[in-house]
């Protein structure tokens, strides 16, 4: 039997993706102050209501650098009840009456968005911007 002595050597290998990740940030919806605006406008007991474990939850609006140029590109929300993913509108204000472009949107503001249903139901949320979604710190 004939043996061979190797030099020992290390290999290292660099990371290189195989395609483009986006960036995004997270909304909360505040809950409660939602809650409250639908039973306003009486929306609250046709099945408008909002929960903290749906739109409540930062990771389950998403808005979403499709560039990586750190400016919001489109908003989703990607964890309803049952509804699929919902486009989101940002306005901007409480009044809901002046659409706002998800471009203006920075990290740590308080936002106003829609969602709309197949059904045509409309939720009206209000909410704080996060730079990581919640549970999903690489979110994309």
């Amino acid at each position: 039997m004939k043996k061979r002595w190797g030099t020992p050597m290390a290999m290292v290998e660099e990371f290189e993706a195989n395609e483009y990740v986006a960036a995004c940030w997270g909304v909360q919806c505040d809950v409660d102050w939602a809650n409250d605006y639908e039973w306003q406008q009486g929306d609250y007991s046709h099945g408008v209501t909002h929960a903290w474990d749906h739109c409540g939850n930062s990771s389950n609006q998403v808005i979403f650098d499709d560039n990586g140029d750190n400016v919001g590109d489109r908003m989703i929300e990607t964890g309803t009840d049952g509804l699929g993913d919902l486009v989101c509108t940002i306005y901007t204000d409480e009044t809901y009456s002046t659409v706002r472009n998800v471009s203006s949107v920075q990290v740590g503001e308080t936002i106003y968005w829609t969602t709309t249903a197949s059904d045509g139901r409309t939720w009206n949320h209000r909410g704080k911007v996060y730079a990581t979604a919640e549970g999903h710190p690489n979110r994309s």
